[in-house]
């Protein structure tokens, strides 16, 4: 199941007002009537303080957007085009805060191919279109979780819209992050078809939040509901987040059966910022290290090299909390951590868990190692060892006109599908790749990769305007047509 996914579109710069670059946001989210139609739901949130305002009564001001969006299956294309306007506002100098635009596609299941254009009509200037890749699927009488909704609040529909979902107006939290002074996490999810396990009776939903580096369920976030079976039972919840550390996480949803066995499941990537909370040096204080693996490292060197090593999988607190203990002398603490590292992530058998990462450090300093970096610590090293190896490595070392240029390709990241990692080097005997684009969310996103890529043959200053995002193709350039179809 997927899709539950934010990307931003891009900017433009405006022509008219060079302090404006309109600057939206996407949250897209899918859905179904059993019985009746699957559906994708697109919100749009646009920052006011980067839409041209113009006047259309006295002291009365208001944007206007126009959002084009196609779906495209095969022969089958789905279009629609609208026009969005702002609230009215008075002042036009002291913007803040962001409208959203909502729209319901119906569509039958498959993959489709969404592409988004956005003109601001005040100023007339076109956003780069953004294109990725949907998949619709809802299977008739198969249980099933739609993707899950972040909102920041709802109420009850006194006139149902496109967009009411049982009953009730949302307002979706389109950019998935939550600052210090956010403390409620809130979401809605639809579950379908649960009366395909059984006649009657009920099933259990489990809810948690899981760190997005190792997938480690957070069982102080983790929760059960139990249900009646129905066609569609709704899930709509909120989690206190006041004491979740900074770091990147999912939140999942698991429909399962009387004997608690797994039937489906979805989840949905967001990111926490809480610098109030840091590492609790209590999960460490009772940990006894002897007789085990990390008992038999006592130099401290190799201790702090191996913790160094984790910088890829950590979590943001633990490094933060690691960078500073290895500049300290305590041997029993970095023994204490390194154990309690591996039994979260390998806790069936925490030796072979580390032992299979030193594997892969050896790995990765063996094949991407710099005249100034280990293998660990360079871009590529990064990605290996935290999504593992690409299904799929494009290399173009000496295409006409391009910086030398590597394309990996994953077919799955955790509940992401068919991402792609982008390294340009631009002295490829030192072996120094730099990570310069990826469409993995917390990654680098660089829309305007192919220009970096290009501007070796044009100079550094090769620029044909903001909105340019791809290199018009000469000769023998093919990093486009190798990013989009990886091969």
């Amino acid at each position: 199941m997927m899709l539950a996914m934010m990307a931003m579109l891009g900017n433009a710069q405006t022509n008219m007002n060079k302090a404006k670059r309109l600057r939206p946001y996407l949250s897209t989210t899918t859905y179904c009537v059993p019985g009746v139609t699957p559906f994708v739901e697109n919100a749009i949130a646009f920052d006011c303080r980067t839409a041209v305002y113009k006047q259309f009564e006295p002291g009365k001001y208001k944007a206007t957007i126009e959002v084009t969006t196609v779906f495209r299956k095969g022969e089958e294309t789905t279009f629609s085009k609208v026009a969005v306007d702002s609230p009215v506002v008075t002042d036009t100098v002291n913007l803040d805060g962001a409208f959203i635009d909502q729209q319901r596609f119906p569509l039958t299941n498959g993959a489709y191919q969404m592409e988004i254009s956005v003109v601001d009509l005040n100023s007339g200037d076109a956003l780069p279109t953004g294109s990725m890749t949907i998949e619709v699927n809802y299977p008739e009488g198969v249980p099933s979780i739609s993707d899950i909704l972040l909102f920041d609040s709802y109420t009850k529909a006194t006139k149902p819209s496109a967009c009411t979902k049982s009953g009730m107006d949302f307002l979706p939290r389109v950019y998935p992050f939550y600052g210090a002074s956010d403390d409620k996490l809130n979401f809605y999810a639809e579950l379908y078809n649960s009366d395909a396990l059984y006649d009657e009776g009920k099933f259990l939903v489990s809810y948690y939040i899981e760190t997005r580096e190792s997938q480690t369920r957070m069982q102080e976030y983790s929760f059960n509901k139990r249900f009646d079976v129905g066609k569609v039972n709704v899930l709509l919840n909120t989690i206190d987040i006041k004491d979740l550390p900074s770091g990147n996480y999912y939140l999942v949803v698991e429909m399962r059966d009387r004997s608690n066995a797994l039937i489906c499941s979805n989840s949905y990537a967001f990111q926490r910022s809480n610098p109030s909370v840091t590492y609790d040096m209590g999960d460490l204080a009772g940990i006894n290290v002897a007789n085990t693996f990390v008992s038999e490292i006592n130099n401290i060197d190799s201790l702090r090299l191996y913790i160094r090593y984790l910088d890829p999988i950590c979590t943001e607190i633990e490094r933060d909390y690691s960078a500073n203990l290895v500049r300290t002398q305590d041997t029993k603490t970095m023994q204490q951590f390194l154990l309690n590292f591996w039994n979260a992530r390998s806790p069936m058998n925490p030796k072979q868990g580390f032992n299979d990462y030193l594997a892969a450090v050896r790995r990765v300093n063996m094949s991407f190692k710099t005249s100034s970096y280990p293998g660990y610590r360079t871009d590529r090293g990064y990605v290996f060892l935290k999504y593992g190896q690409p299904d799929q490595i494009v290399e173009s070392p000496n295409e006409p006109g391009a910086y030398p240029y590597e394309i990996w390709h994953y077919y799955s990241i955790a509940n992401q599908r068919n991402k792609r990692f982008v390294f340009m080097s631009k002295d490829a005997a030192a072996n120094n790749y730099q990570l310069i684009h990826s469409d993995v969310v917390g990654e680098i996103n660089n829309p305007r990769w192919q220009l970096e890529i290009y501007s070796r043959i044009y100079g550094e200053g090769y620029d044909q305007g903001v909105d340019q995002t791809e290199y018009e193709n000469g000769w023998g350039s093919h990093a486009g047509d190798l990013y989009n179809n990886p091969r």
